[in-house]
C-alpha cells in the first residue's frame, strides 16, 4: 500500500507540472484578448500565391496550428509593396484594396477557433535575392547585402513612400479582418537597416543619431495608429543583439524598445541576427532568455520571446520566471500543429518534438515549400487531409521500426489497415538511435521516444527483437508489405580494410569501439562529424580526410559551421580534396585528388564514415517472394530523416490492397 500511496504521489506531481497552468493562461496585447500564452511566430513558409496572395494550401498550413489549440499566429512575411518589395517566391500580400478579399479568407478560416491572427508586415530592404526581384536590390545605404550585389541607397523621397506602404499594408490586413500587424524590424530586413548603425550610414532625418534611426519604425507606428486606430495593436519584432560590426547591443536593443513603446507600440517580439537567430539543435532550450529578461525590464508593454523552445515545461518556466509575457514556439509548430493541445490536455510524450535539424529554413532557402523532416504533413496539409479508409482491419507487414517504417505504420494505421511492424532490435528508431548519441543530440531521444508513444497508443504490434523472415510473413498473409529495412555503414574495398584498428563512425558513436592516440575520420558527413567530436574531446589525435573541396558535403553549411566551431579548438588535422587509398598497420595512405599525389599519415586508428547503403539481400529476398510490395526509406537510398518519411508517408497514404 505504501508503495502504491508513492506511486500515485508521483504521478500526481508529473501531472500537477504537467498542467502548464501559466502557459494556458489569458494575456492582452493592446486590447486583444490572448487565449493563452503561446505564439507561433513569423516564419517562411513558401505556400502561398507566386504573385503574393492567399493559397488554399496557406489557409490548411495555419488552420492546422489554430485547431491546435496556439493562442496567437503571427502570419509568414507579408510584402507590402511588389519589385524590390517581394521577400520570397511564395508569399501573402498587403498591397492595396485588391488583397483583401484572400486576406479575408485567411482570417475567416483561423477565427473559426479561439486563435488570434496578426499579419507579419515586411520589405526585405538589401536582403531581397536579386535573381527573385529582377533588379538592385534597396536600402537604408548603399551597403552589399547579397555577394556582389551592392544595394541602392533610397531617397528621402522614398523613404516616406515605403512608410506609407507599411502603413498601408496594415490597413488592408485590418480590413481584412486580422487581429493586429507585427512590423519585421529584425533579421537584416529594411526596418532593422534603418535601426542598426551597422547598416544606416545615412545624414539625413532618416539617420544619424538614435532619433534619425528611429524615425523609419516610429512614423510607421504613428501612422497605423492614426489610421487604424489606437485599438489596432501592433507587435515590433527586434533584434536584442547583432552578431556583425557595429551592430546593436542589447544596452541599446532594451532603448530601442523603450522608444517603440512611446511611439505606440503594443508588444516587442525578442529575436536576433546572425549567431543563434536560427538554432541548429545542440543549442540548449531557453539559451536566449538574458534577452527576453532585458527588454522586460525596459517596457510595460508584453514581451514575446523566442528562445528555442521545444517543449511545453521549457515555456512554462520562462513564463513563472517572468522573462517573457508570451512564449514563441516556432519551429515547434512545423513538426506538430498540436503542440499546444497535446500539452494543455497532458500528453506531452505524444508530441512530435523539433530535432533543430534546420530542414525546414533549409528548403526555404533553396527556394522550396516548407517541410519538416519529422512531420511529412508540414506544408502538404490541403494534399494529405482525407486519407482513403479503406484498410478494413486487412494486415501490412512492415519491415523495419525506423522513421520510414514508424511513419509508415502510423499512416496505415488511420487508413484502417492492421500494421504489424517486424524490428531486430528491442528498441524503435533504427538510426535514430544513432543520430542521438553525437553532442546535445538528447531532444533526438525524445523524439524517438514521442514515435514509440504514438506506435503504443495507436495500438500497433510491434514484433521486437524478430527477423522478418518469407516464412512469417507469409503465415500473416497480409495484403501488402513495406520494406523499410535501412541500410547499413559503407566499407569501400580497398587494401587494409578489414584491420582490427579500423570501425565505422556508428560504432564510435554507438560506444562500441573506443580508438585511443591519433585517429583518421575518414568523410565528413553528419556522422563522420559528430564521431570526430566525440574523438577529439576524448583526447584523440584527429585527422578529418575528404574526397571533395568543403567538409560537410550535402550538409545544410550553418550545421557544419556549428559542429566545426566545436572541433576546431582540438586543432584537428584537415585533408581535403584526399582520398583514402590503403590502410596498413602503421597508418593510411591517402592520394591528392589533383595532383594525385600519395601522403603517408601514421594513425593509430580508421574511422569509416564514407556514407550508407541500402540493405539489398533483404529488400531482394522479400521483393522475390511477394507481389504488393513497398520499399522505403534508406532501403531506397541512404538519405537524411526528411527523406524516409517523406517518402513512407507518400507511400503509405496511396497504398492500395491487392
Amino acid at each position: 500500500m505504501e508503495k502504491q500511496n508513492f506511486i500515485w504521489i508521483f504521478i500526481a506531481k508529473i501531472l500537477i507540472h504537467m498542467t502548464y497552468d501559466t502557459m494556458k493562461s489569458p494575456v492582452f496585447i493592446g486590447q486583444v484578448k490572448i487565449a493563452n500564452r503561446v505564439v507561433m511566430p513569423a516564419m517562411g513558409v513558401n505556400l502561398s500565391s507566386p504573385a503574393g496572395g492567399v493559397s488554399d494550401d496557406i489557409i490548411a498550413f495555419y488552420e492546422a496550428r489554430a485547431r491546435g489549440g496556439v493562442g496567437l499566429i503571427i502570419s509568414e512575411i507579408t510584402r507590402i509593396s511588389d519589385g524590390e518589395g517581394i521577400g520570397e517566391p511564395c508569399q501573402l500580400a498587403a498591397r492595396g484594396i485588391g488583397d483583401i478579399p484572400d486576406l479575408q479568407r485567411l482570417m475567416d478560416a483561423i477565427h473559426k477557433y479561439p486563435t488570434k491572427l496578426f499579419i507579419q508586415l515586411q520589405h526585405p530592404g538589401i536582403m531581397a535575392s536579386p535573381a527573385l526581384i529582377g533588379r538592385q536590390a534597396v536600402s537604408a545605404s548603399s551597403i552589399e547585402g547579397w555577394p556582389g550585389s551592392p544595394g541602392r541607397c533610397l531617397e528621402t523621397n522614398e523613404c516616406e513612400s515605403l512608410v506609407e506602404a507599411f502603413i498601408r499594408g496594415a490597413e488592408v490586413a485590418r480590413q481584412a479582418g486580422a487581429d493586429g500587424v507585427e512590423l519585421h524590424a529584425a533579421h537584416g530586413y529594411l526596418i532593422n537597416q534603418f535601426l542598426s548603425p551597422a547598416f544606416n550610414l545615412r545624414t539625413d532625418k532618416w539617420g544619424g543619431d538614435f532619433e534619425g534611426r528611429m524615425r523609419f519604425v516610429t512614423e510607421i507606428i504613428k501612422g497605423i495608429k492614426n489610421r487604424c486606430g489606437q485599438s489596432f495593436p501592433i507587435s515590433v519584432r527586434i533584434n536584442a543583439e547583432e552578431a556583425i560590426p557595429n551592430g546593436i547591443r542589447l544596452e541599446e536593443s532594451a532603448r530601442i524598445a523603450i522608444a517603440l513603446e512611446d511611439a505606440g507600440a503594443d508588444a516587442i517580439n525578442v529575436s536576433c541576427y546572425s549567431k543563434g537567430c536560427i538554432d541548429p539543435g545542440s543549442y540548449p532550450q531557453g539559451w536566449k532568455k538574458y534577452m527576453a529578461e532585458a527588454i522586460k525590464k525596459v517596457v510595460s508593454i508584453p514581451v514575446i520571446s523566442v528562445c528555442n523552445i521545444k517543449e511545453p515545461e521549457i515555456g512554462e518556466q520562462l513564463l513563472q520566471e517572468g522573462v517573457c509575457d508570451l512564449i514563441g514556439v516556432g519551429r515547434g509548430h512545423l513538426a506538430d500543429p498540436e503542440w499546444c493541445k497535446k500539452s494543455f490536455e497532458g500528453r506531452k510524450e505524444e508530441i512530435r518534438l523539433c530535432i533543430g535539424c534546420m530542414t525546414c529554413f533549409e528548403e526555404i532557402c533553396k527556394p522550396h515549400r516548407v517541410k519538416c523532416a519529422v512531420n511529412p504533413v508540414t506544408g502538404r496539409e490541403r494534399e494529405y487531409s482525407a486519407p482513403q479508409k479503406n484498410g478494413e482491419g486487412r494486415k501490412v507487414v512492415v519491415v523495419g521500426g525506423g522513421p520510414a517504417g514508424i511513419e509508415a505504420a502510423l499512416v496505415l494505421k488511420e487508413r484502417n489497415f492492421k500494421p504489424v511492424i517486424f524490428e531486430e532490435k528491442k528498441r524503435l528508431g533504427g538510426a535514430l538511435n544513432i543520430a542521438d548519441k553525437g553532442y546535445g543530440k538528447m531532444i533526438m531521444t525524445k523524439y524517438t521516444d514521442s514515435l514509440i508513444t504514438q506506435i503504443k497508443k495507436a495500438g500497433i504490434e510491434v514484433r521486437y527483437d524478430e527477423v522478418a523472415t518469407v516464412e512469417k510473413i507469409k503465415a500473416l498473409d497480409p495484403c501488402g508489405i513495406f520494406v523499410a529495412c535501412g541500410g547499413h555503414p559503407v566499407k569501400p574495398p580497398i587494401p587494409g580494410i578489414d584491420h582490427d584498428h579500423v570501425c565505422t563512425a556508428e560504432e564510435v558513436l554507438l560506444g562500441q569501439t573506443k580508438p585511443k592516440g591519433s585517429v583518421a575520420v575518414i568523410g565528413s558527413g553528419m556522422t563522420g562529424l559528430e564521431a570526430s567530436e566525440i574523438l577529439a574531446s576524448s583526447g584523440c589525435h584527429l585527422t578529418i580526410v575528404e574526397m571533395v573541396e568543403s567538409l560537410g558535403p550535402g550538409m545544410y553549411p550553418p550545421l557544419v559551421e556549428n559542429l566545426m566551431e566545436r572541433i576546431m579548438p582540438y586543432s584537428p588535422k584537415i585533408f581535403t580534396m584526399h582520398r583514402l587509398e590503403q590502410i596498413d598497420d602503421s597508418g593510411i595512405t591517402i592520394k591528392n585528388l589533383p595532383e594525385k599525389e600519395p601522403l603517408f599519415l601514421p594513425v593509430d586508428w580508421v574511422v569509416l564514415a564514407v556514407g550508407g547503403q541500402p540493405r539489398a539481400e533483404v529488400v531482394d529476398n522479400i521483393r522475390s517472394s511477394f507481389s504488393n510490395v513497398r520499399i522505403i526509406g534508406d532501403a531506397v537510398k541512404c538519405g537524411r530523416i526528411l527523406e524516409a518519411t517523406q517518402d513512407a508517408h507518400a507511400k503509405a497514404f496511396v497504398f492500395e490492397p491487392l
